[in-house]
C-alpha cells in the first residue's frame, strides 16, 4: 500500500514549476530558453504520473523513476524559490532604502549590489541548466518505461454543503449492550483482592471497531462517575514508533506535566501522592505494549479498594499480562447498525435524497464495511460528497472497497484517494504530529501556507482556501473530536490512531520523528523532508550533515544548539523550543515561512531576522522575557500572522506590514511618533478575526483616529479597546478630549462583538457610527465596561436592533437606563438573549418605554448585580430562563419579579445578598429546575391550596434547592422530599438557616409517603431550630448530611431505608434521634457506605457487617461511645480521624494489631492521649498527632517507626505546655528504613520552645518541611542545610523569628523550589532589601514576592522564570496591605497561570480590587 501512494504530491509540485519560472524570469536573464523547456519537460512527465502511480506497485523500476522525479521536483521548486526570495529582497530594499548623500559611495553601492546580483544569475543559471539534465533523463526514461499519457480530470470544487459530521461525534449506534456490560464490571467487586484494590477490565478489538468510542461512553456515564473519586484518561498509543512508555504517559496525563528528566522512582513517587486513597478510575486507550506495567500496577495499589483500570489494545496477550480480570472482545456492528450510522452519514443534512437506486448502492458498500464502524463512517462520509448514480456505483465496484480482518486502512486509504489533490498534500503533512496530539487549526492551515501545499491564485485569500481544506477533511472524517468556539467555528481537532497511520504511511521516509530509536541506527536520510524532535534533553544529538541540505521542516521539543538549525537552507517550518538566544545567522535560512519560538529565557532577538522577507507567521507568544522587536522588522513585509506576548511591544513601524492578517493576542499601541500608534493601522486592511487593541490612552486625537480607517477592515470581526488605569489620572493632566476620540470612531462594517473596557470621559459619543444601524447589521454583542467617569449610557440598544448580548459594567456615575428624559433613550431591544448589568452602584431607575410595554420578548438571560440602589425595573420577561440577582435594591428585587405570569420559561433562580429581602416564591413556576437563595432576610415557598395539600405543586420541574443563610425561611412541608410534585428533585443544600424547623405539617393534612426516587444528596447544616427530617424511601439517596444542636429533641425517621447511601455525616445528633424503630443499630445495613462521619453523636451500635464498604470515619467528642465502632470497622477502614474526644486515652496492642489496612490516621485535640504502639500498623502512609496537651514524650517509639516503611508524612507538636523543648526520636543516622520514606513532616510548637530538635537533620529524604508557632525560637538551625532532598520549606507563625541558616547551608539546599514565610513580622522586616538578611538569600535566588506587612507569605522561587501558581495567605482584615501587596506581585515579570488569596473578611472588596487589577494588567 505504501508504494501505491508514494508520489503523492508530485504533480501539486510540477504544477507550480510553470508558474514560478514564469514569474521569476526577470532575474533569470540567460536561461530563458533552459526555463522553458524545464516548463515544457514537467508538462509531459504530469501527463504520465497517473499510468506510473498505478504501475509501480508492480514493476520496481517505475518506482525509481517515480523516486528520482520527486527529487528533481523539490530541487526545482527549491532554486525557483531562492530566486523569488532575492527578487523580493531587490524589491524591499530598494524600495526601503535610505538615501546615501556621498555620491562616490552611491556609485559604490550600485556598483557592489550589482556585482552580487550578476553572481546570483551565473549560479542560479548553473543550477537549472543541472535540473534541467536531470529531467531530461527522467523524459527518456519515461519512453523507456512505456509510460502512457492519460488526462487527469480537474480537482472537482470543494463542497461544503455543511459539517453534519462535526455535530455527530457523540452519536454512537448498537453498543448498548457492550456498555452495560462494562458498567456492570466496573461495579464487580468480586474479583478483586482485598490486598490488591484494583482491578483491570480489558476491551479487545482490531483497529476501528470503537473501542475508544465504547471506553468513552462509559467513562463519561454519569452514575459510573459517582462510583469514583478520581478519574482520568490517559491515551497510551505506546506502538513501536511511538517511543513512549506507559509509566511515562501514566504520569504526563495525572500529573500534567512532563517526565523530562525524571527516574521510575521518582515519577512513582508523584503519583502515589496524587492517587493515594483514592478510588480510581482510570482508562488506559490504545495500549499495545504492557512493558512497565509491573512500576504502574504497584503505584496503582495505592488508592482505594474498588479501583478500576479500563484498557483498549488491539492484543489479548496485553490484557493477559496486565492481568484482566474481566475481558470484553469487541465483535463487528450489526448490519443494520452499521446502516443506521451510514444512513446518518451519507444522506444527512446537506446530502442527497435517498433514492432507491442510491439506497441499493449504499446498503452493499456496507455490507463490504463488514461491521467496521470507523470503516462505515469514513464511507458515508466520502458518499456525502458524491452528487451522482455514476460517483455511488464506481465507489461501489472499487477494488480497495473490501474489509477483511482489521485491514480498516483500505477504506481510508479510498477516502484519501478522492480527495482533491492539494487536499492529500495537506492531509499527509499532518502525520508530524504525535497521535492523539490535539491540532490547532490556525497553526495547521499556516504550516500549510508556509509549504506551499495551498493553491490559491489569489495570495489574499490562503486562509480562506486552507480553511476549506481543513473543512474537506473534517466532512470526510480524517478528523474528529473537534473543539468549537462560541461562533461555532472549529479551534481544534485530533486524529483517529487509523487515520494517523495512514498520514504516516504516505509520508513514508519523507518523515522522520527521532523519539525513541537508538542514535547509532543505521538511519537513511536520503528522502527525510520533515523531522520531529521529541527526545528528552538528556539525550546527545548530532545533525547528520546530508540532512541539511533537503529538510524543509523542524520541529524540537527539547534546547538544540544555534550551529545545528542555521544551516538548514531549505527549511520552510522551524520550531524551536527552550532556547536561550538566537543566532544572528537566521538570516540563511531565506526561504523560512513560518517560524515559532517557546521560551522563557529569550530576551532578544538578532537584527538580522528583519532580512526574513518570505516570513509569514511569527509566532513568540510565550517568549515572555522579550521586550522589544528588532527595529527593522517592519520590512517582513510577508508577515500575515504575528503572534507576541502580552509583555513584548509591539515593533516600531507596524503598518508597513501590508499582509498583515492578524496580531494577537493583544495589540499594545504606543506613540504615534515612535510609530506605534493606532495610525499604524490605516492600511492593514487585512487584518481579521479578533482585534484587541490596548493602551487606547495614547490616541490623544481623533485624526489619528482616523488615519487607522478602522471601516476599512471589512475582515476583523471582534473590536475590544481598552484604556488602561493610568487613563483617568492622565485625562486630568492633559487636554485630550477623550469623547472626541471616540466620536471619530468608523467601526469595521462586519463587525460581530465590540467592546469598550476603561474609557475615562465624561460622555460616550456614539452616534456617529451607530446612527446607521444597518451599517452594522451584523453587530450582535456589546460591552462596557469599568466606564467610570459615564454619566449615562449612549442609546446603543434602540439603534442596533441586530443585538443579541449586552453587558454594561462598573459605571460608577450612571443612574438611569431607559425613560424619556432627553439624556437617554428607552432600553428597547427586540432581539436581545443576554443582558448583564454589573457594579451600578448609583443606578436608581430602570425603566421601559411607555410606548413598548414588552422591550425583551427573547430575553433568555438576565444578571444584575451590585446594583444596591437600583428601585425601579421592567417585569415582563417571556423568555428568560436564568435570573441571577446579587446585591440588588430591595425595591429592584421586588419589581424584578413582581409578575411571575411572565416567567414561565424560568429554569434557574439565582437570588442572594438581600439582608432586607423577604422573597415570596409561592406563585406558579412551572419551568424552574433549579433554586439558589443565599443571605436574604426570609422565605416563603409554601403555597396554600384548597385541600391543604402542602406540596409544591407550583414548582413541578425543580430539581435542586440551594438555600443559605436565610434566617427568616421557617419550612418546607411535610412530605415535600417525598411527594410526587417533586419526582424530579435531587439535592437539597439548607444551611445556617436559624429558624428552619424543618418538614412540618400543615393544619389538617396527613398525606401519603409518595417517593422521589431521584433525590440524591441532602446537606442540613446549622439549622438550630431544625426538629425532624423523614427520609424515609429516598432509595437514590447517595450523601447525608445534618447537622443539629442537642438541646432540641429532634428526630430523623427512615434512616434504615437509605439503602444507596455512600456518605453520611451525623453532627449532633441528640440520642432520642437514633432511638426506637429508627435505631442505628442491630437491623440497620448500609452497603455502600464509604464514608461515615459522627460528630458529637451518641447511641452509635454499627458492626462490621452492617458497613462492609467503610474506608473512611471521622469521629468527634464521642468517647467511650465511639469505641465499639471502631472495634467493629476497624479492618475496613483506610482513614481514621479522632478529634475532640477529651477521654480518648489510645488504643490497645491488640485493637491497633486490627488496623490492617489503615493508611491515614489524625488524632487531634485528644487531652488524654497517650504515647501509643504504632509496630502493627505497617499500612500507615500518613500519620498526624497534634494538639494533644497530655502528651510529655514522644508519642510512639523509634521501634515503632522501623516497623512502618511506608510512612510519608508525619505531623506532630501541640504537646503538654509544661515542656520546653519537642520531642522527637533519637535519630543517630539517616539509615533507618523510615528515614528514607518520611517525605513530609510538619512539626508545632508552643512558647517555651526555643530551638528545634537537632535529630531533625537526619531526615535526609524530606521533601516538605512546615515549621508552626514555634514563637520563641530565633534562629533556624545551621544543619537546616543537611536535608539535602527538601523541596519546600515553610514557616508560620514564628513571631519571634529573626534569622535564616548562613548563605552556605542555603546553597546545600540544591532541590530547594520555594520557601514560604507567613505571619514572622521580626524576618520578614530583615528580608526587605535592605535588610540584615536579605545577603544571605544565594545569588541563583530569585526572590517573587516579599509581602508588605507581616500577615502575609513570602513566596522565594529559585532558579524559575515562572510561576505556575502563586497563592497569598491573610489572616488578618489589612486590605490595603493586600491590594499593595497584590499590585506589586503583578509588576513583576512573572508568567504565573493562577492565583489563589485566602482572606478572611472583606471578599467582595478584595475581589473587586482584583478583578479590577486584572482587567488592566
Amino acid at each position: 500500500m505504501a508504494e501505491a501512494i508514494l508520489v503523492n504530491g508530485i504533480s501539486e509540485i510540477l504544477k507550480k514549476i510553470g508558474s514560478l519560472a514564469g514569474r521569476e524570469v526577470s532575474l533569470m536573464w540567460g536561461v530563458k530558453g533552459e526555463l522553458k523547456k524545464l516548463q515544457k519537460t514537467a508538462d509531459m512527465i504530469q501527463k504520465v504520473l497517473q499510468d506510473a502511480e498505478r504501475r509501480q506497485r508492480d514493476t520496481n523500476a517505475v518506482k525509481l523513476w517515480l523516486q528520482r522525479l520527486k527529487q528533481a521536483a523539490y530541487d526545482v521548486e527549491d532554486i525557483l524559490n531562492e530566486v523569488a526570495y532575492e527578487t523580493l529582497r531587490k524589491k524591499i530594499e530598494n524600495h526601503f532604502k535610505n538615501k546615501v548623500q556621498n555620491r562616490f559611495k552611491n556609485k559604490l553601492r550600485r556598483f557592489v549590489s550589482a556585482s552580487n546580483l550578476l553572481v546570483f544569475r551565473l549560479k542560479m543559471a548553473h543550477r537549472i541548466q543541472g535540473v534541467n539534465q536531470v529531467f531530461d533523463d527522467i523524459a527518456k526514461e519515461k519512453k523507456m518505461l512505456n509510460l502512457k499519457e492519460e488526462h487527469a480530470g480537474a480537482d472537482k470544487p470543494i463542497l461544503d454543503r455543511g459539517t453534519f459530521s462535526l455535530m455527530d461525534e457523540t452519536e454512537v449506534f448498537g453498543r448498548e449492550n457492550e456498555k452495560s456490560a462494562v458498567i456492570e464490571m466496573l461495579r464487580d467487586d468480586s474479583s478483586t483482592a482485598r490486598e490488591d484494590t484494583i482491578s483491570v477490565i480489558a476491551i479487545v478489538g482490531f483497529g476501528g471497531l470503537g473501542k475508544t468510542t465504547l471506553a468513552q461512553l462509559v467513562y463519561n456515564d454519569q452514575d459510573v462517575g459517582e462510583c469514583f473519586t478520581f478519574k482520568e484518561w490517559v491515551c497510551v498509543a505506546n506502538d513501536d514508533s511511538s517511543g513512549k512508555t506507559l509509566l511515562g504517559e501514566v504520569f504526563r496525563h495525572i500529573c500534567d506535566s512532563e517526565p523530562r528528566s525524571l527516574n521510575k522512582n521518582e515519577m512513582g513517587k508523584k503519583l502515589e501522592e496524587k492517587l493515594k486513597e483514592k478510588k480510581l478510575l482510570l482508562v488506559f486507550d490504545d495500549v499495545w505494549s504492557c512493558s512497565q506495567w509491573d512500576d504502574v500496577r504497584v503505584i496503582l495499589k495505592h488508592g482505594a479498594h474498588g479501583s478500576k483500570v479500563i484498557v483498549t489494545t488491539r492484543k489479548q496477550e496485553v490484557a493477559n499480562d496486565m492481568g484482566a480480570v474481566h475481558s470484553l472482545h469487541l465483535t463487528d456492528l450489526s448490519y443494520d447498525h452499521c446502516w443506521a450510522l451510514f444512513k446518518k452519514r451519507a444522506f444527512g443534512r446537506g446530502g442527497l435524497d435517498q433514492t432507491r437506486n442510491l439506497e441499493s448502492i449504499g446498503r452493499e458498500i456496507v455490507k463490504k464495511c463488514h461491521g467496521v464502524p470507523l470503516a462505515v463512517k469514513a464511507m458515508g462520509s466520502l458518499m456525502h460528497s458524491k452528487v451522482t448514480f455514476r460517483e455511488w456505483k464506481d465507489i461501489e465496484t472499487c477494488e480497495y472497497l473490501d474489509v477483511v480482518g482489521d485491514n480498516v486502512v483500505n477504506v481510508l486509504r479510498l477516502s484519501y484517494n478522492h480527495l482533491p489533490s492539494p487536499v492529500k498534500q495537506c492531509f499527509q503533512y499532518c502525520a508530524i504530529f504525535p497521535k492523539d496530539a490535539t491540532i490547532m487549526k490556525a497553526d495547521l492551515i499556516q504550516q500549510w501556507m508556509a509549504h506551499g501545499f495551498i493553491q490559491c491564485s489569489n495570495d489574499l485569500e490562503m486562509d480562506k482556501v486552507g480553511n476549506d481544506y481543513f473543512k474537506t477533511l473534517c466532512c470526510n472524517s480524517f478528523f474528529q473530536n473537534m473543539k468549537l468556539d462560541k461562533n461555532h467555528d472549529i479551534t481544534s481537532c485530533k486524529m483517529h490512531d487509523l487515520v494517523h497511520d495512514l498520514a504516516q504511511l504516505i509520508m513514508g521516509k519523507e518523515l522522520w520523528v527521532l523519539s525513541h530509536i537508538t542514535l547509532t541506527e543505521n538511519v537513511n536520510l536520503g528522502e527525510t523532508r520533515h523531522l520531529t524532535l521529541r527526545l528528552d534533553k538528556e539525550r546527545e544529538f548530532s545533525f547528520p550533515e546530508d540532512l541539511s541540505k533537503k529538510l524543509r521542516t523542524f520541529i524540537s521539543k527539547r534546547p538544540v544548539a544555534n550551529d545545528a538549525w542555521v544551516n538548514f537552507k531549505f527549511i520552510r517550518v522551524l520550531h524551536l523550543n527552550d532556547i536561550k538566544e538566537v543566532s544572528s545567522s537566521i538570516c540563511k535560512l531565506i526561504l523560512l515561512r513560518y517560524l515559532s519560538i517557546l521560551s522563557y529565557s529569550l530576551t532578544s532577538l538578532p537584527q538580522s531576522i528583519s532580512q526574513l522577507y518570505h516570513l509569514e507567521t511569527l509566532n513568540i507568544e510565550n517568549c515572555w522575557q522579550l521586550k522589544e522587536l528588532p527595529d527593522d522588522m517592519w520590512k517582513l513585509t510577508n508577515l500575515r500572522h504575528l503572534y507576541i506576548a502580552e509583555s513584548t511591544k509591539i515593533l516600531k513601524k507596524f503598518g508597513r506590514l501590508h499582509s498583515l492578517r492578524s496580531i494577537s493576542p493583544i495589540l499594545f499601541l504606543g506613540e504615534e511618533e515612535d510609530g506605534r500608534g493606532i495610525g499604524e493601522l490605516e492600511c492593514l486592511n487585512n487584518l481579521c478575526g479578533h482585534l484587541r487593541i490596548h493602551n487606547m490612552e495614547s490616541v490623544r486625537d481623533a485624526s489619528h483616529v482616523r488615519k487607522a480607517k478602522l471601516m476599512e477592515k471589512k475582515k476583523v470581526y471582534q473590536l475590544e479597546m481598552v484604556w488602561n488605569e493610568g487613563a483617568k489620572s492622565a485625562a486630568k493632566g492633559t487636554k485630550t478630549d477623550y469623547s472626541e476620540v471616540v466620536e471619530a470612531l468608523e467601526l469595521p462594517p462586519n463587525l460581530i462583538e465590540f467592546s469598550i473596557n476603561g474609557f475615562p470621559g465624561v460622555k460616550l459619543q456614539l452616534k456617529e457610527w451607530l446612527a446607521n444601524g444597518s451599517s452594522l447589521c451584523y453587530l450582535v454583542e456589546i460591552k462596557l465596561q469599568e466606564c467610570r467617569n459615564l454619566e449615562e449610557i449612549p442609546p446603543i440598544w434602540h439603534i442596533q436592533p441586530s443585538l443579541e448580548t449586552l453587558e454594561i459594567s462598573s459605571m460608577d456615575k450612571v443612574k438611569l437606563l431607559g425613560g424619556k428624559c432627553t439624556s437617554t433613550i428607552a432600553l428597547a431591544a427586540p432581539r436581545l438573549k443576554h443582558l448583564t448589568l454589573r457594579y451600578m452602584r448609583v443606578l436608581e431607575e430602570w425603566v421601559e418605554n411607555s410606548t413598548t410595554p414588552n422591550s425583551f420578548p427573547f430575553l433568555e438571560e438576565l444578571i444584575v448585580e451590585e446594583c444596591s440602589m437600583l428601585r425601579i425595573a421592567p417585569s415582563d420577561f417571556p423568555a428568560v430562563k436564568e435570573i441571577k440577582l446579587n446585591c440588588v435594591g430591595k425595591e429592584g428585587v421586588s419589581s424584578l419579579l413582581s409578575q411571575p405570569s411572565s416567567l414561565t420559561s424560568l429554569q434557574k433562580l439565582c437570588v442572594e445578598n438581600f439582608p432586607e429581602l423577604n422573597l415570596n416564591l409561592t406563585s406558579s413556576f412551572p419551568s424552574l429546575k433549579e433554586i439558589y437563595i443565599s443571605k436574604i432576610g426570609g422565605l416563603d415557598m409554601m403555597c396554600s391550596s384548597a385541600n391543604n395539600d402542602p406540596r409544591l405543586h407550583h414548582l413541578p420541574s425543580l430539581t435542586s434547592l440551594d438555600i443559605k443563610y436565610v434566617p427568616e425561611f421557617i419550612a418546607l412541608p411535610k412530605g415535600f422530599l417525598q411527594s410526587s410534585s417533586s419526582e424530579h428533585l435531587q439535592s437539597v443544600f439548607i444551611w445556617h438557616c436559624d429558624k428552619f424547623q424543618g418538614f412540618v405539617d400543615v393544619e389538617g393534612s396527613e398525606l401519603p409517603l409518595l417517593f422521589s426516587s431521584n433525590l440524591k444528596e441532602i446537606k442540613l447544616w446549622s439549622c438550630r431550630n431544625l426538629e425532624s427530617i423523614n427520609v424515609r424511601g429516598l432509595t437514590s439517596l447517595k450523601t447525608l448530611e445534618i447537622n443539629m444542636y442537642k438541646d432540641l429533641e429532634s428526630s430523623v425517621i427512615g434512616l434504615q431505608s437509605l439503602q444507596a447511601l455512600k456518605n453520611l455525616t451525623l453532627d449532633g445528633v441528640p440520642i432520642i434521634m437514633l432511638s426506637g424503630e429508627d435505631a442505628i443499630g442491630d437491623g440497620c445495613c448500609w452497603p455502600h457506605l464509604e464514608i461515615l462521619n459522627i460528630l458529637g453523636s451518641s447511641n452509635v451500635t454499627l458492626t462490621a457487617s452492617q458497613l462492609p464498604s467503610l474506608t473512611d470515619l471521622t469521629i468527634s467528642d464521642l468517647f467511650p461511645e465511639g469505641q465499639g465502632l471502631l472495634q467493629s470497622c476497624s479492618k475496613s477502614l483506610k482513614k481514621l480521624h479522632i478529634l475532640y474526644c477529651y477521654n480518648f486515652q489510645g488504643f490497645t496492642q491488640h485493637e491497633l494489631q486490627l488496623f490492617t489496612s489503615l493508611k491515614e490516621l489524625r488524632i487531634t485535640n485528644c487531652s488524654s492521649l497517650t504515647p501509643l504502639e504504632l509496630g502493627s500498623m505497617v499500612s500507615l502512609t500518613e500519620l498526624e498527632i497534634i494538639n494533644c496537651k497530655g502528651i510529655k514524650s514522644f508519642p510512639f517509639s523509634s521501634e515503632d517507626l522501623q516497623c512502618i516503611p511506608s510512612l510519608r508524612r508525619l505531623v506532630i507538636g501541640g504537646f503538654s505546655e509544661e515542656l520546653d523543648h519537642l520531642p522527637f526520636l533519637p535519630i543517630q543516622d539517616s539509615n533507618s528504613p523510615w528515614c528514607s520514606s518520611l517525605k513530609a513532616l510538619e512539626i508545632r510548637g508552643w512558647d517555651k520552645i526555643t530551638s528545634l530538635p537537632d535529630h531533625l537533620q537526619h531526615l535526609t529524604a524530606l521533601r516538605e518541611l512546615e515549621i508552626i508557632q514555634f514563637d520563641s525560637l530565633v534562629a533556624l538551625p545551621e544543619w537546616l542545610g543537611n536535608l539535602s532532598s527538601l523541596h519546600s520549606l515553610t514557616i508560620l507563625r514564628c513571631r519571634g523569628l529573626m534569622h535564616l541558616p548562613s548563605k552556605q547551608q542555603l546553597q546545600r539546599l540544591t532541590l530547594l523550589d520555594s520557601v514560604s514565610i507567613w505571619n514572622c513580622p521580626l524576618l520578614l522586616d530583615r528580608l526587605k532589601p535592605d535588610g540584615e538578611e536579605r545577603p544571605k538569600i544565594p545569588d541563583d535566588y530569585r526572590v517573587s514576592h516579599v509581602a508588605f506587612s507581616t500577615d502575609f507569605i513570602i513566596l522565594r522561587m529559585r532558579g524559575c522564570l515562572s510561576l505556575p501558581t502563586i497563592a497569598i495567605y491573610c489572616l488578618f482584615n489589612n486590605l490595603l496591605s493586600v491590594q499593595v501587596s497584590l499590585l506589586f506581585l503583578l509588576s513583576c515579570s512573572l508568567n504565573f497561570t493562577s492565583i489563589h488569596v485566602f482572606f478572611k473578611k472583606k471578599k467582595k472588596k478584595l475581589l473587586s480590587f482584583i478583578y479590577l487589577v486584572l482587567q488592566f494588567g
